[in-house]
């Protein structure tokens, strides 16, 4: 995981929740290519956090990537943070001959909340997919943060959120097999 954000929130609660998973950090482009490079020599997956603006790293790991998530949540400013996005998005496709793949996740979305409905229809006419899935606004998600766990690992408290992130998951990469870590969680508890 490359967290390149400035905020470096996502790197130490990473390291906290599974301190299996690698994790670096990129203040600059030049770091952002050097660390995705060494990552990439010895995972199947690197995952970079980036920041939400469209600076030089947020174009350096747009022009990295095989596949680009871009959250949105519903709010105007949003909104226009996204359509910026893309357009740096379609950039990276033309000079990679069409990578990275993008795709907006509606997160923070709310089931009865006209802004969500709104953003909802809105996202697609951004010419970039929408899963059908989305993350709703759950208390699970900042609990998890919280106590430096994940859903996953939150049983009864965070079922709802663990299933829409397996959900999620499994549409936008349903090639790669995810294992519920709450099901390997629960052999451990009544094994131990």
């Amino acid at each position: 995981m490359l967290d390149a954000d400035k905020q470096r929130s996502s790197s130490p609660w990473i390291a906290e929740a599974e301190p299996k998973v690698t994790v670096r950090v990129a203040a600059n482009p030049e770091e952002c290519l050097s660390q995705v490079r060494e990552l990439a020599t010895g995972h199947d997956f690197v995952v970079g956090d980036g920041p939400a603006g469209l600076d030089d790293i947020s174009r350096t790991l747009l022009l990295l990537a095989d596949r680009a998530f871009l959250p949105i949540s519903p709010s105007i400013l949003d909104l226009r943070s996204v359509q910026q996005a893309t357009a740096i998005l379609r950039y990276a496709q033309g000079i990679n001959g069409g990578r990275p793949h993008g795709c907006l996740i509606l997160n923070k979305m709310r089931t009865r909340d006209t802004i969500s409905r709104e953003l909802r229809a809105a996202a697609r006419g951004l010419g970039v997919a929408v899963p059908d899935r989305i993350i709703r606004d759950l208390q699970a998600y900042r609990d998890a943060a919280q106590q430096g766990t994940v859903v996953a690992r939150m049983l009864r408290k965070g079922e709802a959120a663990a299933q829409e992130i397996d959900a999620i998951f499994s549409e936008l990469v349903p090639q790669v097999q995810f294992p519920r870590l709450r099901k390997n969680l629960s052999k451990e508890v009544l094994n131990g």
